[in-house]
């Protein structure tokens, strides 16, 4: 997709926003902009036609439909393999460099301390 060469040059800052109106970005505000905008998007195709948005549950949270969630059962095997990959993220490789190490616990003590 390239540029298209008539409306280079024609974008300026003195009425960037009256391109954003008209092309959609924003609201437009003026019969003009919407006649531009109706212009530029007449071939759209609005695939949202008979569908009405409720915005108020889209803000309040409540759009969204939750899924029912599945317990998951993990076998005792599994579960003593989780625990010491836990231990090796909680004590780290043994060949850290003790510059990293100090960095690491100071976060620690920030973190405690907030």
């Amino acid at each position: 997709m390239g540029i298209d060469k008539k409306y280079i040059g024609k974008v300026t800052e003195t009425n960037l926003d009256d391109w954003l109106h008209s092309t959609g970005f924003l609201f437009p505000q003026t019969k003009t902009q919407i006649e531009r905008f109706n212009k530029l998007y007449e071939d759209y195709d609005f695939k949202l036609k008979n569908t009405s948005i409720n915005v108020k549950s889209i803000i309040d949270g409540s759009f969204c439909v939750e899924k029912e969630s599945k317990i998951l059962s993990i076998d005792t095997n599994l579960s003593h393999e989780i625990e010491s990959l836990k231990m090796v993220a909680r004590k780290g490789q043994s060949n850290i460099s003790q510059s990293v190490f100090d960095k690491m616990k100071q976060n620690q003590k920030k973190k405690k301390g907030d």
